[in-house]
C-alpha cells in the first residue's frame, strides 16, 4: 500500500504547518487493481475551501455543502459523485456526547474526500488502519467501515442514557414522583440528550437508506449498508422512546408537586376555618368600648369560654370534612 504523504494524526499537527499549507490531515490509498482508491482527509479552513472549490472531481454544489457550518445528515448525487454528510458522537475529553460532530464526504468510484471541522475519533481509527496496512480494500468497504465506527460510538451512549432513564423511573416510582433536586436536574439533562441525539440520528438513518435505495457503482455491499441504516433507525426509535419515558417521569413529578401544593393549600384553608371565627369573637369582645353585654357579670367569662369551645368544635369538624 502506498500511503502517499506521511500521515499525521490530528493531535500531532503543527499549527505552523497548517498555516503553511497543512490543511491535509491525512492522505493515502488502498486496494488493488480496479478497487484501488485514494482517501484525502482535510481540516476545515480557508485553504481547504480553496482546495475543494478547485478540485475537478468535486461538483461546486458539493464543495459548498462540505463547507457549510451547520449541517444535517443527508445524501445527494451529481454525476458519478456522492455527497454524504454524517454525524459522529463527540468522544473528546469533557465533551458532551450529544454534541455530535459533522463529517462531510464526497465519494467517487476511485476517490474519497472528507472534511472535518472538529476532531472525530472514528477518523483517527481509520487513519490507524491505513497506517497498519489494514485499511478497507475498496471505496464501498471504506464507507461501510466508517458507518460501522459511527454506529459503534453511538450504541454505548444510548445504553448509558437508557440506564439513566431507568434509574430515574425507579426512583420516581419509589418516592411517588418526589425526586430530589439533583435527580430532577439529571432528568432534564437526559431529556435534552435524547432530543439532541435524535435530531441527528434519525436523519442519518434516512441518509444511509437513501444511499442503498439506488446503490452507486462504488457500493460493493448494499445489504450491509442497509443493515447499518436499520441499526441507526433502531437507535433513533430507542431515543424517541427514551424521550417519551423522560416526559412521563417529568409529568409524574409535576403531578406530585401539584398534589403537594394542593394539600398544603387545603391544610392552610382548614387552619383558617378553625381560627377565623375564634379571632373574630375575641377581637369583637376584646374592644375597649363601653356597652359590651354582660361585661360586669361574674359568669360572663365562663360563658364566653364555653362559646369558644363550641365554635372551635364546629370549626374542627368542618376542617376535618375539608381535609377528607
Amino acid at each position: 500500500m502506498n500511503t502517499g504523504t506521511p500521515p499525521v494524526a490530528p493531535d500531532m499537527m503543527d499549527p505552523a504547518a497548517i498555516a503553511a499549507g497543512g490543511n491535509v490531515i491525512f492522505e493515502g490509498d488502498s486496494g488493488e487493481g480496479e478497487t484501488r482508491y485514494s482517501w484525502r482527509h482535510l481540516k476545515g479552513g480557508a485553504q481547504s475551501e480553496r482546495a475543494l472549490l478547485d478540485d475537478p472531481d468535486i461538483p461546486q454544489s458539493f464543495a459548498w455543502a462540505l463547507l457549510e457550518r451547520d449541517t444535517q445528515p443527508r445524501v445527494a448525487r451529481e454525476g458519478g459523485a456522492t455527497l454524504l454528510i454524517l454525524r459522529g458522537i463527540n468522544r473528546s475529553e469533557n465533551a458532551e456526547p450529544e454534541d455530535m460532530i459533522s463529517l462531510r464526504l464526497v465519494v467517487t468510484a476511485r476517490r474519497v474526500v472528507s472534511l472535518e471541522l472538529r476532531r472525530l475519533p472514528s477518523i483517527d481509527r481509520l487513519i490507524s488502519e491505513f497506517r497498519a496496512n489494514a485499511a478497507p480494500r475498496s471505496v464501498g468497504a471504506f464507507v461501510l467501515k466508517l458507518v460501522e465506527l459511527l454506529r459503534e460510538d453511538a450504541e454505548p451512549v444510548l445504553d448509558a442514557l437508557e440506564d439513566d432513564i431507568a434509574r430515574l423511573e425507579q426512583r420516581s416510582l419509589r418516592f411517588s414522583g418526589k425526586l430530589e433536586t439533583r435527580d430532577r436536574a439529571d432528568l432534564v439533562d437526559a431529556r435534552q440528550d435524547a432530543i439532541m441525539l435524535h435530531r441527528f440520528i434519525a436523519p442519518q438513518a434516512t441518509a444511509l437508506e437513501g444511499v442503498t435505495r439506488q446503490p452507486p457503482a462504488w457500493l460493493d455491499d448494499p445489504s450491509a449498508l442497509r443493515e447499518e441504516a436499520e441499526a441507526f433507525r433502531r437507535i433513533g426509535a430507542d431515543l424517541d422512546a427514551l424521550r417519551g419515558r423522560a416526559q412521563v417521569i417529568a409529568e409524574e413529578i409535576t403531578i406530585a408537586m401539584t398534589e403537594r401544593t394542593n394539600r398544603i393549600m387545603l391544610t392552610l384553608s382548614a387552619v383558617s376555618v378553625v381560627f377565623l371565627p375564634l379571632t373574630f369573637l375575641t377581637g369583637l369582645l376584646g374592644v375597649n368600648l363601653a356597652g359590651i353585654p354582660f361585661a360586669g357579670a361574674p359568669w360572663a367569662f365562663d360563658v364566653f369560654i364555653f362559646l369558644l369551645v363550641i365554635v372551635t368544635g364546629l370549626a374542627v369538624w368542618l376542617a376535618r370534612r375539608m381535609l377528607h
